[in-house]
């Protein structure tokens, strides 16, 4: 039998409003009596009936997210980290694969305080209909979704993939290759890309020097055949890829084509994420540190949700080098890395 906030009333000896202004951590409950209502509400298994709750105090304290893939390691990394600063804030999340039309009616049906969305504009999508809500809207990267309370938060990946050349060329690298997916399909792969060719301009290096490889796609998989394909080419002395799952495929390619990171080959991934360093070679990363990333997600949403005004908010994150032992100092061949921790 659910328990519910007459129970609680009943066993603590105080009103409805009381326990419920208590649940809702009010300044009009003493602590103690607050302190109290919280234990008898966990050791009775209480659950807040989020519709319920939000006819009453118009907030149901939750947030959906819409995912395009669970796939992606990186970006399972990111709701986690989302999910727990919002939690952190008193926000339960509710996660939908979703596409994002069915996934806002669905939202809208459960009254949620907000939403995010993650990019999901590919070329052939780009001229599909705009899906409006009065839900805030937290988008990372460009997406489908808008309304009135509107923030878009995302990395200057460009200025990421940049960043990770004047590392290496720092280090001595003068033949870098990039792996990435190339397809006019994804704007984000293709910035990287762009952020690429410009780094290795700025840098002095030469066409011939700088080389981009197509792993066209950005899974596991995709990286193992792209670490394949480098071992059948005048080798680069560094690597740099465009996502972590990229990154763990090629390193198991080179790996088993008898090549040592950082000896033979320096690595940089794209996706600062921790998962980098739990790779058979704790890999260097470039990109928006994920604690970073999911604070100044969860902090935009709750500042957009908060406004009884229209809002449109843009936050562009800075990336940063974060250096661990697969890249090489070619000017000191017996010292792992050598440069200095860098941001853009």
């Amino acid at each position: 039998m659910n328990v519910t906030i007459k129970d609680i009333a009943r066993l603590a000896g105080v009103s409805y409003s009381t326990v419920s202004k208590a649940l809702n951590d009010s300044p009009l409950v003493k602590p103690d009596t607050k302190r109290r209502i919280a234990e008898l509400a966990e050791q009775l298994g209480y659950q807040p009936n989020i519709a319920a709750k939000s006819l009453v105090s118009r907030r149901s304290k939750t947030v959906g997210v819409i995912l395009p893939s669970l796939e992606r390691v990186a970006l399972s990394a990111l709701v986690g980290r989302i999910n727990d600063e919002l939690a952190e804030r008193g926000y339960d999340v509710i996660l939908s694969t979703l596409a994002p039309s069915p996934a806002a009616a669905l939202f809208q049906r459960l009254q949620m305080d907000g939403i995010v969305v993650f990019e999901d504009i590919a070329p052939e999508d780009r001229h599909e209909d705009v899906v409006p809500t009065d839900i805030p809207v937290l988008s990372i990267g460009a997406s489908h979704m808008t309304g009135s309370r509107f923030a878009l938060v995302d990395a200057k990946r460009k200025e990421a993939i940049k960043e990770a050349v004047r590392y290496l060329t720092a280090l001595g690298h003068t033949r870098i290759a990039y792996v990435g997916d190339n397809r006019d399909s994804d704007n984000k792969q293709q910035e990287k890309v762009a952020g690429f060719m410009e780094g290795a301009f700025e840098c002095g290096l030469s066409p011939a020097s700088a080389i981009v490889l197509d792993s066209h796609g950005n899974t596991w998989r995709h990286g193992f055949e792209a670490g394949r394909s480098l071992l059948q080419r005048e080798l680069p002395s560094a690597v740099i890829t465009g996502t972590f799952d990229l990154t763990a495929g090629l390193l198991r390619a080179v790996q088993d084509g008898g090549l040592d990171v950082p000896r033979d080959l320096s690595l940089i991934g794209y996706d600062n994420v921790p998962q980098l360093a739990e790779l058979d070679v704790p890999v260097t990363a470039v990109g928006v540190p994920l604690e970073l990333y999911g604070r100044q997600i969860a902090a935009t949403l709750v500042n957009i949700m908060s406004s009884d005004e229209p809002v449109r908010r843009t936050v562009m994150l800075d990336a940063c080098i974060e250096e661990r032992q697969s890249c090489n100092s070619k000017n000191r061949p017996d010292m792992p890395g050598g440069g200095e921790k860098a941001s853009s």
